[in-house]
């Protein structure tokens, strides 16, 4: 059931999907670039921390997962409509930022807009399931 919480969140991670990726792509080398060099100051005990530098930074691109999935929704959804007309509405909206009101003022119809949000918010909240983000 797409609520209007779930909607706001869905279409929020549509709107900063440009973000969200570029985020997570400078976290990613932040974190396999990290401890390329040898520490030989730290020689001994490290406490509870993982003496495997490739396993902690495994565990640590795991956690990014999360962001990572939200992307890939918003990514599937964009591909599932790809060859669909409201496709070039999806771009306009969200990628390029254009105002509801001026795609309105563009000759779309305001009852067929809402029915295609539905389509693509709905198509969007079975990925965000199957991710188990909500």
């Amino acid at each position: 059931m797409l609520t209007k919480r779930i909607r706001k969140q869905i279409e929020w991670h549509f709107k900063n999907y440009q973000a969200d990726a570029a985020l997570y792509e400078d976290r990613v080398r932040d974190i396999v670039d990290a401890g390329l060099t040898a520490n030989y100051s730290g020689v001994g005990g490290g406490g509870g921390n993982i003496s495997n530098p490739t396993e902690s930074k495994g565990l640590r691109l795991l956690k990014l997962d999360t962001e990572r999935t939200w992307a890939t929704v918003v990514r599937n959804t964009f591909i599932a409509f790809q060859f669909e007309p409201e496709h070039k509405v999806m771009v306009e909206l969200y990628i390029k930022g254009r105002p509801l009101k001026e795609l309105l003022c563009d000759g779309l119809w305001e009852t067929t807009f809402y029915r295609w949000r539905d389509r693509w918010l709905e198509y969007a909240l079975k990925w965000a399931r199957k991710f188990n983000l909500l």
